[in-house]
């Protein structure tokens, strides 16, 4: 009896490992340089903390808020973005759901995996003013608020 059992766990051990090795693959994808580059828009998560800061400013007579974005977490590469009134765009905000999330999980760039590029690279190629670019804001609302922004670093060419 022992022996059978052995001889089917070792028959089903290769199996076994096989899915495991692929499930544990799975969150390990991030997404490549070139396929971000690709993107037209560009969807980036914002949860207020230690180096993420929202910066809100004075109400408007018309009661909008311009506030900026500033992604900050290694202490050397800094992204901002804003959200301000323009006369050329239209106003755009908009409370999102699980729907949206699993729809553009493509397109949603975490700041975070950015790190493992040049910034030079994500400042003058992926973070181009041809792009749209919507901040996924989670400090304000558990489900996140879509608003769109603008990115207002320069691309600096280093020689």
């Amino acid at each position: 009896m022992v022996q059978i059992f052995s001889k089917a766990l070792k028959s089903i051990l290769p199996f076994f490992l096989i899915v495991i090795i692929l499930l544990l693959s799975g969150p390990a994808y991030s997404q490549s340089y070139e396929q971000i580059k690709k993107l037209d828009t560009i969807y980036i998560p914002f949860k207020e903390g230690k180096y993420n800061v929202k910066i809100n400013f004075p109400v408007e007579r018309d009661g909008f808020k311009n506030r900026r974005y500033v992604f900050n977490k290694n202490k050397k590469n800094v992204y901002n973005f804003e959200f301000k009134k323009n006369a050329s765009q239209a106003f755009e905000k908009q409370i999102i759901n699980k729907t949206f999330l699993k729809r553009y999980k493509g397109k949603i760039v975490k700041i975070n995996s950015l790190e493992k590029f040049d910034d030079q690279d994500i400042q003058c190629e992926l973070f181009n003013r041809s792009k749209v670019f919507y901040i996924l804001d989670f400090s304000e609302n558990k489900k996140g608020i879509k608003y769109r922004v603008i990115f207002i670093n320069m691309c600096n060419v280093r020689e």
